[in-house]
């Protein structure tokens, strides 16, 4: 879910490194992720077209596709490839920087806060993510008000940061945060404030926790497909699933929750937290002895991920 969408770079590196090893590769482009809106009905439709035409393909290599889901892409990915009646175009679905529950995640992009197995962890969020979780999700939050100005207000700054591919927790969009505030109604800055303080501050968390849970409950009765993994019974080809430790717009520990969840349904299932990397781009953290022991594991989840092709 980027402006770029099919041209995003990290995405074209990828790309072109499968390519190079004489793999077809299809990426289709969902056109509302461009606009940065989920439609996760949309998102299905679009890749389970994709998957039956490039698995009927000639010249396709027969047994089926391996399918790769990317960010918001990866449960979407997994949802897909738990259709029975998609069986035979697949032999495997991979699963990198995706999420399981949508409040965890939400408040995370919110408070930085996320947990796994009673320990609390804590990382600063990437403003980007509730820019993107706002402008998606309080158009149904409130009886009577749509809330119209924040929403347009942060897909305006979710979009600049797209378009000219700056981080949005960089200082120089605060005057455009200040200028957008302006232009709201009084009633309305405070909940903008929630979701774009100025660089370097963090939102009201009390206000914060109140607004997510009237998202949360929102999303999930206007947009159930939102969070998929919790209905996915089973997937019967081989998952991979990877997350990079220094995700700051998904926790890790969200790929570690799907692959609880999918692990009871699904035989042959690996799951892989790596600190080589953040979200997209290169991230490599400790020194070099860390970095290479990090290497040989990452080396070891590719080695999986290409067994099924």
């Amino acid at each position: 879910m980027t402006r770029p969408g099919r041209a995003h770079p990290e995405l074209m590196r990828f790309v072109r490194a499968v390519a190079s090893t004489g793999a077809r590769v299809l990426v289709p482009e969902v056109r509302e992720w461009t606009e940065l809106r989920f439609a996760p009905e949309r998102a299905q439709t679009v890749v389970r077209a994709s998957i039956t035409w490039l698995s009927e393909q000639e010249g396709s290599a027969s047994g089926g596709v391996v399918l790769v889901g990317f960010s918001f892409g990866a449960p979407q990915a997994l949802l897909s490839a738990s259709d029975p009646a998609l069986a035979r175009s697949l032999r495997g679905v991979v699963g990198w920087g995706g999420y399981a529950d949508v409040e965890r995640t939400f408040r995370f992009s919110l408070t930085g806060e996320h947990e796994w197995e009673g320990t609390l962890y804590r990382a600063t969020p990437d403003p980007y993510g509730r820019w993107i979780v706002g402008a998606n999700c309080l158009g149904s939050v409130g009886s009577g008000n749509s809330h119209a100005g924040v929403v347009e207000a942060l897909y305006a700054l979710a979009k600049e940061a797209g378009d000219r591919s700056i981080r949005a927790g960089d200082p120089v969009f605060d005057p455009m945060k200040e200028e957008l505030r302006r232009g709201l109604p009084p009633a309305e800055r405070k909940l903008f404030d929630i979701f774009a303080p100025a660089a370097g501050k963090e939102p009201d968390r009390a206000a914060a926790e109140a607004i997510l849970e009237e998202m949360v409950a929102a999303v999930r009765l206007d947009t159930p497909l939102i969070e998929p993994i919790p209905r996915i019974r089973g997937i019967g080809v081989p998952v991979r699933l990877l997350h990079g430790r220094g995700d700051r717009l998904i926790p890790f520990t969200e790929t570690l929750r799907a692959g609880r969840i999918l692990g009871a349904g699904t035989a042959d299932l690996t799951t892989r937290v790596t600190a080589l990397f953040a979200h997209s781009g290169g991230e490599a953290a400790g020194g070099p002895l860390s970095r290479a022991r990090e290497g040989v594991r990452f080396v070891e989840a590719l080695r999986k991920i290409f067994e099924m092709a």
